[in-house]
């Protein structure tokens, strides 16, 4: 209704005819609308169409138009007003013998079992102020709280709260005592209407603004404005409206519009938005807040109904019409001017009769048409010849109700089919209007828009229409029809769109890169990797985020992609932002060190220019990882660390030394002093299980992208500076982005120092400094001793494994030692012991290094304090003695330096040391002083006092001795007379000695025997001695029991039923349990191999005497 002048209204034919059978004979109309003119009125409901009569009768009607319930309403009279909401049918109408209109409410969801018909709920007279009038109309909102019923005098009766009190169960409860809220007398009411809409609500197609409730962001979007809800009261002169909700302090019928409608002509919006008036000279539609708009259709109204979003306008047929769509929303005719569209023979239905083709119309035929008034457009023009008795909008169709009984069905066409129709026509807004009203997805309209723009070459308005079918066509699809030169800058509009929605996949980023780099448009292509992207969350209406719930935001295209065709571009500076704004570590020093670091191709002509920029590159790359830290820093490092050591060795030194040392984020970088480089790069044991990390890739090129104003960007540019121009609002985070909320987050764990091992393979003294730093601040561990935690334990980061700390420290001091080693030889020769670091190393009680490796060290680097300091640490003693022998055996002893002390007096002075706490190296010893003469008249005091200890000791027996003595001719007999005269004179009497003890356990083994076998002689009597009682030692006296074992006892002093002496029962009794218990141990094998391998054939022995070894038996006795 905006346009300038009136627009005649378009027609189509969006309706097929199809009339209505009765299911049983094909041939004729339903049979309950044979007698039509009986039918008073028809509705539709949610259980079916219901029908009623002149004569009080209800009929309820499936989509066969089959009677399904049939009852008496109102008994001897007429059923004239009938609504259904919910369920609930409420019925007005006359009955004989009462004089006012009687209202009834049914429940169509109930049968009563005895009549059959639907559970009369309520009953009530229309009689306000005791005057009777009849019923005109009738209303209730969706919900049944209000009900309202309009009188012929005027009188608008309101009924509050009705849905209350039909929920109670009781039947004798009335309904709410109605309020009259309108009345003039001169003005009969003619239609009412619930309306919703508020007052500022407008007639076109478009939709109201709506947002998301803040509270709840998964709710469906609703109005801006409160709800409302008003009466619209119509009378036969004028147009009222009577405010609802919200609650006006006073409320009173407001006069909106100075026309009315007839009976029957007018209805209400399938929205309940508005009410539409059929007037004889237009169709006017009027809202709570005045009139809305008007469709010119010249014609008396006979009747007007809804259906959908079209008004089904009934009148006579004869009546000549034209109808237009004024400018103006408050005109009531058309102008004179103004066009008109003239509905002639070719457009109306075919269901007109042969009088009427042939120009005869019968004076009851009725034109039915369908207008829809928000899209301006007549939908249907059709003609019935025996008239109209009603129209209801029931199971999508429209339904004709013919005078003579017939019922035509109005199907309308599918919404594909209507819309091929408007695109043939080339009216794509009205197409568009119509899909907003439809509530349909606009996007296949805005497609054939676009299409139809292209062809005809307006290149800009296509776009424009492309633009809004993102999301719902491919962008394949656009992007194919702009990909020619001269449409680059709408290519590059399309792609920056998609990229705004987020809808942009990898080959979408690449090809809006490319473009921009083929028109050489930086600013752009900063613009676009600078964009914020679409947000994920809830925002409230006014734009600000809802409280409570944070507003996270996300890369508006694919972040791989982009930075990759940034590279390949040129773009090294818009990359590495990308990189550092989005948190992708990995891909930020990929650019600072392979692109940025690496230099351009061409040295001599970039060499001054491109080398501040480098060094920056790299010193930004060590920066960027000490704001990242933890894990992050750790992979990264894992790639670039042995470039960055190759390049500034001392800051990456301090920064591996930071990382491997503090839990959480790390401090600014700093210039430490610079450690010592080496002359050479030794090959170091500890790495060779260490896998290396691979070196840094060729740099990539950037091929032949762009030349990147270089007037204005020379290599002086600080790379500081141009990515510190980022949004501030969007800071880089240190660390890891916590999405989890308030939470503590336990201190992130610090990476293990042997993983950057291998890095320091060309840098030995920066490897020094970063293992005793390290050793030093996160152990407390030094050469001069550990410090921060007692000895032997482990200072452990929170969530760090004790077991692997443990590992780290011992891998950290073998390299350390390795590292020492390799000092003191390429120092000309080994230090002295005292200031050696590797000798306070291997004396330190409290570093934790691990004594093989050690051992493998110093034997390699032919260390020898370290050996004989690791020899003694790990018990090694024999292999002290025995380097010594080989030391004297070599003659080397002025070249290795022990001038001091000759190697056989290191080899006794060992022995005096170690040979208390190991006696096997006697013989050993006894041994190399026996080898040469020269040895034996240099130690002669030394190898007496040898044997002299071995025979105090009992080291070795004579023999051994004899044997190690004899096995060459450096020693004589004579050496060890005095020595063996002793031995032997001991041995005899030692054999003496065993040779009583064997004669004695012999004679007291036969005199056990001899008593046994006299107890066990039956044969002859026993004669006891005893006079005394062994009990009590009192003078024997019968009755006297003696035992075999010549203890005798009163037999009072016994008790009762005692088989045994008791004196023999007591000392028996220990070797029973001794017994007892070897019979227990005899079971228990793990004991008794445990005993063996402690104490060897003595706990076989021990064993076979105890009976573990299941040998029983007596054993004879010799001689």
């Amino acid at each position: 209704m905006a346009s300038a002048t009136a627009a005649a209204l378009r027609q189509f034919t969006f309706f097929d005819i199809e009339p209505v059978k009765d299911v049983h004979d094909p041939a004729c109309p339903p049979d309950m609308f044979k007698n039509a003119p009986e039918i008073s009125t028809v509705i539709s409901s949610s259980h079916g169409l219901v029908v009623a009569d002149i004569h009080g009768s209800v009929h309820l009607l499936n989509q066969a138009f089959v009677s399904v319930a049939s009852w008496i309403a109102h008994v001897s009279g007429r059923v004239t007003h009938m609504v259904e909401e919910m369920g609930i049918l409420i019925s007005i109408g006359d009955e004989d013998n009462v004089r006012s209109s009687i209202l009834k409410i049914w429940d169509l969801g109930k049968i009563d079992k005895r009549s059959g018909a639907p559970v009369l709920l309520r009953t009530v007279k229309v009689q306000p102020a005791g005057k009777p009038h009849p019923v005109t109309t009738l209303a209730s909102t969706s919900t049944l709280s209000f009900l309202s019923v309009g009188l012929a005098d005027g009188t608008v009766l309101l009924y509050r709260h009705l849905d209350q009190s039909l929920s109670s169960t009781s039947s004798s409860t009335s309904i709410p005592k109605p309020r009259i809220i309108h009345e003039i007398a001169t003005e009969p009411v003619t239609f009412l209407a619930f309306t919703t809409a508020p007052a500022s609500v407008s007639m076109g197609p478009f939709p109201l603004p709506t947002v998301a409730e803040p509270s709840n962001p998964g709710s469906a979007p609703t109005s801006i404005f409160p709800p409302t809800l008003s009466l619209v009261i119509v009378t036969t002169s004028a147009t009222y409206v009577y405010p609802i909700l919200p609650k006006p302090s006073s409320p009173t019928a407001v006069l909106v519009d100075e026309i009315g409608a007839d009976l029957r002509c007018a209805c209400v919006d399938w929205k309940a938005r508005w009410v539409v008036l059929g007037r004889d000279e237009a169709v006017v539609g009027v809202g709570s807040g005045g009139r809305l708009g008007v469709v010119s259709y010249e014609g008396r109204k006979s009747s007007l109904f809804t259906h959908l979003n079209y008004v089904v306008v009934v009148l006579p047929a004869s009546t000549p019409t034209s109808a237009t769509f004024p400018s103006s929303a408050t005109a009531k005719t058309p102008g004179p001017r103004q066009r008109k569209l003239t509905t002639d023979a070719s457009s109306l239905s075919n269901v007109l009769s042969g009088n009427s083709a042939n120009g005869v119309t019968d004076p009851d035929a009725a034109r039915v048409v369908l207008v829809d008034m928000e899209n301006k457009m007549i939908a249907y023009v059709g003609v019935f010849e025996r008239g109209v008795r009603d129209v209801v909008s029931a199971w999508g169709s429209v339904y004709v109700l013919g005078n003579d009984g017939t019922v035509t069905r109005l199907a309308e066409k599918p919404t594909g089919t209507k819309l091929a129709l408007l695109y043939e026509k080339h009216l794509y807004p009205l197409a568009l209007s119509f899909a907003h009203t439809q509530n349909l997805d606009t996007t296949d309209v805005h497609r054939h828009h676009g299409d139809y723009l292209y062809e005809k070459g307006n290149y800009e308005g296509a776009m424009k229409e492309y633009l809004q079918t993102i999301g719902g066509v491919r962008g394949s699809y656009v992007v194919r029809k702009f990909l020619t030169a001269n449409l680059t800058p709408l290519l590059m509009l399309y792609l920056q769109e998609l990229h705004t929605n987020g809808l942009a996949n990898a080959e979408h980023t690449t090809l809006l890169l490319n473009t921009y780099a083929k028109v050489g448009d930086v600013a752009k292509v900063d613009t676009f990797v600078r964009s914020e992207g679409r947000s994920v969350g809830t925002v409230a209406f006014d734009g600000k985020a809802v409280p409570g719930e944070g507003v996270s935001r996300e890369p508006p295209f694919d972040l791989d992609t982009a930075i990759r065709v940034c590279r390949q571009a040129g773009f090294f500076d818009q990359a590495a932002y990308l990189a550092k704004r989005w948190g992708r570590h990995e891909d930020y020093l990929r650019v600072v060190v392979e692109d940025i670091g690496a230099g351009s191709g061409d040295v001599k002509a970039t060499e001054k220019a491109d080398k501040g920029k480098i060094e920056s590159g790299f010193r930004e790359a060590i920066s960027y990882l000490r704001e990242v830290g933890g894990a992050g820093a750790e992979s990264d490092l894992a790639r670039y660390c042995r470039a960055l050591l190759d390049n500034l060795p001392n800051e990456t030194t301090q920064l591996l030394i930071d990382l491997c040392t503090i839990s959480g984020p790390l401090p600014p970088s700093e210039s430490p002093q610079s450690p010592t480089q080496g002359a050479s790069a030794p090959s170091y044991l500890a790495l060779l299980s260490l896998s290396r990390a691979p070196a840094v890739p060729p740099t990539l090129t950037g091929g032949d992208g762009v030349k990147k104003n270089v007037e204005d960007k020379e290599g002086e540019e600080d790379l500081v500076t141009t990515l510190a121009s980022g949004p501030s609002a969007q800071p880089l985070s240190p660390q890891v982005r916590s999405t989890s909320g308030p939470e503590t987050q336990p201190p992130p764990r610090r990476p293990s120092p042997t993983l950057f091992f291998a890095h320091f393979v060309d840098h030995p003294a920066c490897f020094m400094t970063f293992l005793e730093t390290v050793a030093q601040r996160r152990w407390g561990q030094t050469l001069d001793g550990a410090r921060g935690s007692e000895s032997g334990t482990v200072a452990v980061g929170t969530g760090e494994d004790e077991e692997a700390e443990k590992l780290d420290q011992a891998a950290v001091w073998n390299t350390l030692l390795e590292l020492y080693l390799n000092e003191g030889i390429e120092g000309d020769q080994h230090t002295p012991c005292e200031h050696h670091k590797a000798l306070r190393l291997l004396r330190s009680t409290d570093l934790p290094y691990d004594l093989t490796h050690a051992l493998v060290l110093c034997s390699s680097h032919q260390y020898t304090p370290g050996l004989i300091l690791l020899w003694e640490k790990m018990g090694m003693y024999e292999d002290v003695l025995r380097f010594w022998m080989e030391v004297h055996n070599s003659g080397s002893t002025s070249e290795m330096g022990f001038a001091e002390s000759s190697p056989s007096a290191q080899v006794i002075s060992a022995l005096r040391k170690y040979g208390p706490d190991s006696p096997h190296l006697y013989p050993l010893v006894l041994r190399f002083l026996t080898s040469t003469p020269a040895l034996l008249t240099a130690h002669q005091t030394d190898l007496e006092s040898l044997l002299e200890h071995i025979e105090s000791e009992k080291i070795m027996s004579p023999l051994s001795v004899v044997q190690v003595l004899s096995r060459n001719d450096v020693a004589s007999v004579g050496l060890v007379k005095g020595w063996l005269t002793r031995r032997i004179k001991e041995g005899v009497e030692e054999i003496a000695t065993d040779q009583q003890l064997i004669s004695s356990y012999r004679s007291e083994t036969r005199a056990k025997l001899k008593q046994v076998e006299d107890l066990e002689d039956t044969e002859h009597s026993r004669v006891f001695h005893v006079t005394r009682c062994s009990q009590c030692n009192g003078q024997l006296d019968l009755p006297s029991i003696h035992f075999m074992c010549n203890h005798s006892y009163h037999q009072r002093c016994l008790f009762e039923n005692e088989t045994a002496c008791p004196l023999c029962t007591r000392q028996h009794g220990v070797i029973q349990e001794i017994r007892r218990n070897n019979e227990r141990l005899a079971d228990q094998h793990d004991l008794f191999l445990s005993e063996v391998k402690e104490s060897g054939f003595r706990a076989v022995a021990g064993g076979f005497g105890r009976g573990w070894l299941g040998i029983g038996g007596n054993v004879a006795i010799s001689g």
